[in-house]
Order: C-alpha cells, then sequence, then structure tokens
C-alpha cells in the first residue's frame, strides 16, 4: 500500500521541477536600482529578447501599481536581443510606494496570426 502513495508523489515531484525552471526562462528583465527616490534614475534593461519575423522590436513599458498604472514609454530590441531604457519618476504623476515594472512585447502566432503577448515583470519601490 506505500508503495502506491509514494509513486503518485514522485509523479508530482518530477512535474514541479520544469515548472519551476519554466519560471526562469528566457527574456530577462532587470530594474536596477530597484528602490529609489523621486526624481532619481533606474535602468530598466532586457536580454534574450526574441528577434524573429513574428514580433515586433518594440517593448511596451509600463509602470503599476495596485491602483495605478503610467506609461514609461516604448524601447526598441537591438539584434542581440537586449534594450536599456532610464527612467526618472515625477513627483507630478507617480507617488511612491510599490510599483511593478512591466515589459510587454507583441507577437503573432505562427498558425492563424492571433496576437500573443511576451510580459516580463519586476518590482520597483519608490521612495519620496
Amino acid at each position: 500500500m506505500r508503495k502506491l502513495v509514494l509513486i503518485p508523489l514522485a509523479a508530482a515531484a518530477a512535474v514541479a521541477v520544469p515548472a519551476t525552471a519554466a519560471s526562469a526562462a528566457p527574456p530577462f528583465l532587470k530594474v536596477a536600482p530597484n528602490r529609489i527616490h523621486l526624481g532619481e534614475t533606474t535602468t530598466i534593461t532586457g536580454s534574450q529578447w526574441p528577434v524573429i519575423e513574428f514580433c515586433k522590436r518594440r517593448v511596451r513599458l509600463r509602470l503599476e501599481s495596485d491602483q495605478n498604472a503610467v506609461l514609461i514609454g516604448f524601447t526598441r530590441i537591438k539584434d542581440n536581443g537586449r534594450f536599456s531604457r532610464n527612467f526618472t519618476p515625477k513627483k507630478s504623476r507617480i507617488g511612491a510606494g510599490h510599483w511593478r515594472v512591466v515589459a510587454r512585447l507583441r507577437c503573432e502566432s505562427g498558425e492563424d496570426g492571433s496576437a500573443n503577448f511576451i510580459t516580463r515583470k519586476r518590482k520597483l519601490r519608490i521612495l519620496r
């Protein structure tokens, strides 16, 4: 009886490992520093973003909180799959608090042309 209980647990553990590995899969997004004061500059960088015919070469960058969303802008992906953009939050548009930098790339399905989005998020803490 014990062998039957262990087999499903081992199978569940084997399935859980790829899901964890998939969360760290490319493309990557980095925000440095991730804790800044209003008026200070942070650098948003991306690497290993796809450069293929089915994907646009522009990434949309937004700053989101639980209540607000602000467009940072767009940045172009280079041939090597990297991008970089500096961002300075202004007091008149953004308040202090916990935010997320969201990078979104629009790609198309190879089958029917429907939109598929690649999205990555990183935390940003803005202090007064």
